[in-house]
């Protein structure tokens, strides 16, 4: 288990340089964003703390006598049936939450740009493979011309071989294009030129820590936190609540000399509302809908780590059955050779087992991208 949990670390670390590889723009953004969270907790926090009121009146009455009143007062809660506590619970879960947000934001960043990466890796041995197909397309096309010469082939045969080599020239041009566009994009998430950023090999991480460091399960967990604190402020805003009340004035005019004066006291208040009993429900369905969320999240991710093992495995076969194909034509390749040198077969023959084989080797190439596109999906939905 320990050496599971350092695996997981060391690849992990190895994935992402979090917010370093980002550009500036984003790492400035998130920074703010941090700021904000921790801002936000504090109004939160002390949201249930009420404000001292100034007040200022200058009057005159019918006798044209003027008085002026100034005067601070205020009217602070001091019990609420758990609605003070709940709110304070609520401004700490609400910032586990947004902070947690902030990061699953930024890891999709980051797994963006090593998804990305993949993807020009997979452009560039497309765009060989590519290449090898239009040479093996090149030769069949030679032979293909002297067969028809010779009246041994017909028109369409010939004309077949023509549009397969249209086609590979067409599609190399569109594999071109994908690759200045995934250079672009990644552009958007990183100021580091692609080469320069390296591509570590992740391994495969166990069910069981996937599952508890799943991401969209812990975001699911803060959610259920937040509408059950929600319930309790909601629960307690239709209960008794005892407030303390105080005012500190000073009173002066034409008829009064100045004098300051003061009082304080208690004050029991208690709202009653016709749509009370649907406003707390409403809020315990928010509650209970939560709690089911979190529980389908569950399933969902572990549906989701499935789903790669299976890919994974079909990778795994892709691979066997492209090595397969490498033995057969390192073996044909040494029969062809050893004909060629007694006459019996050209060197075209030699050249397009060559290129066939080179197509095969790419194929495991990006096969093994393919499961580390996999694997960074994966990646990206923990933390």
């Amino acid at each position: 288990m320990k050496h599971l949990y350092l695996t997981l670390l060391f690849s992990t670390l190895l994935f992402s340089n979090e917010a370093e590889i980002l550009t500036n723009t984003k790492k400035e953004i998130i920074q703010l964003k941090k700021e904000q969270i921790k801002e936000k907790e504090q109004i939160n926090k002390y949201n249930w703390v009420s404000d001292i009121t100034a007040n200022a009146s200058v009057s005159k009455d019918k006798e044209d006598i003027q008085s002026q009143d100034f005067s601070l007062s205020f009217s602070q809660d001091i019990y609420r049936f758990g609605g003070i506590s709940s709110q304070i619970e609520y401004s700490k879960h609400l910032k586990n939450y947004e902070a947690l947000s902030l990061d699953i934001s930024t890891k999709e960043d980051v797994s963006t740009i090593y998804t990305l990466l993949v993807d020009i890796k997979l452009n560039d041995i497309s765009l060989k493979k590519n290449i090898l197909n239009q040479a093996n397309t090149y030769i069949d096309l030679i032979q293909k011309k002297s067969e028809y010469k010779a009246g041994e082939l017909g028109i369409s045969d010939l004309n077949e071989v023509i549009m397969t080599k249209n086609s590979l020239k067409e599609t190399e041009k569109t594999l071109e294009l994908t690759l200045k566009k995934n250079i672009n994009t990644l552009k958007q998430y990183t100021n580091k030129n692609y080469s320069s950023i390296p591509l570590s090999k992740l391994k495969l991480m166990s069910k069981k820590i996937f599952l508890e460091k799943a991401s969209a399960v812990k975001s699911a967990f803060y959610d259920t936190k937040l509408n059950k604190s929600s319930l309790d402020i909601k629960k307690s805003d239709y209960l008794p609540k005892l407030s303390l009340t105080g005012k500190y004035g000073y009173k002066d005019g034409d008829s009064i000399d100045g004098d300051d004066y003061y009082n304080y006291g208690l004050a029991v208040s208690m709202p009653f509302s016709y749509t009370s009993k649907n406003d707390i429900q409403k809020s315990k369905l928010e509650y209970l809908i939560s709690k089911k969320n979190l529980q389908k999240q569950k399933d969902d991710i572990s549906l989701t780590y499935n789903e790669v093992l299976l890919s994974l495995k079909n990778y795994e076969q892709k691979i066997a059955l492209a090595l397969n194909d490498i033995k057969l034509y390192e073996e044909l390749l040494a029969i062809n050779k050893q004909e060629y040198e007694a006459g019996y077969k050209t060197m075209d023959d030699i050249e397009t087992l060559e290129n066939s084989k080179k197509i095969r080797n790419l194929d495991v190439e990006s096969y093994k991208l393919g499961v580390q596109k996999e694997l960074i999906n994966l990646y990206s939905k923990i933390l």
